[in-house]
């Protein structure tokens, strides 16, 4: 189908809002058994406000835009994480590496850590974010716009600072299980 085929071809996309489907989608125990198949990067997310610090460990955020540079996150509407982003304007993300499965683990709640911070080092960025050392990506953002998911909250961070110094390979979560792709085992068909 071309554009011209389309009933409306000038519809603004800017601000279409959620909709219930015509079509009966798939059930949560599905949706949970499709994405297993996939391969996402593990990070832990921080923000701060005030007295109050937390974390989570997310697998849902993807690169936005280059110009300006933007990372979006989405984060459980039931998470006291939201209430913290949305207080501070600000977050951070930190993209673990394979030897921190353990940070992975006590910032998605496994185990009965009181302080899920203590599990690792972390440096700060100059917003007072936290900035987990050795991380393969840290990024700190300040909050551009957020979109209610109905289950999740969807934030969208432009980039402020950006530290990729590490050379470690990163965590990956497919299967419900940690995996990781060793640096030279991975092609390079670049041409150099």
């Amino acid at each position: 189908m071309v554009v011209e085929d389309l009933p409306h071809p000038h519809v603004s996309h800017a601000h279409l809002s959620f909709r219930h489907p015509m079509t009966p989608s798939i059930n949560e125990r599905e949706f949970r058994n499709a994405m297993a198949n996939l391969v996402f990067s593990v990070a832990i997310v921080t923000a701060k406000w005030s007295d109050e610090e937390i974390g989570r460990t997310v697998t849902s955020f993807m690169p936005l835009s280059a110009v300006p540079p933007r990372i979006m996150i989405s984060i459980d509407a039931r998470s006291r994480l939201i209430d913290v982003i949305g207080a501070s304007r600000r977050f951070s993300i930190s993209f673990l590496d394979p030897h921190n499965e353990a940070v992975g683990d006590a910032f998605a709640g496994k185990g009965h850590q009181n302080d899920r911070f203590a599990t690792a080092d972390w440096d700060c960025w100059p917003s007072g974010n936290r900035k987990l050392v050795g991380a393969c990506l840290s990024l700190d953002c300040e909050l551009s716009g957020s979109l209610d998911a109905e289950d999740h909250i969807v934030f969208v961070g432009t980039i402020v600072e950006a530290d990729a110094s590490s050379d470690a390979p990163a965590l990956l979560w497919t299967n419900r299980s940690y995996r990781y792709i060793a640096r030279d085992r991975i092609n390079d068909n670049s041409g150099a």
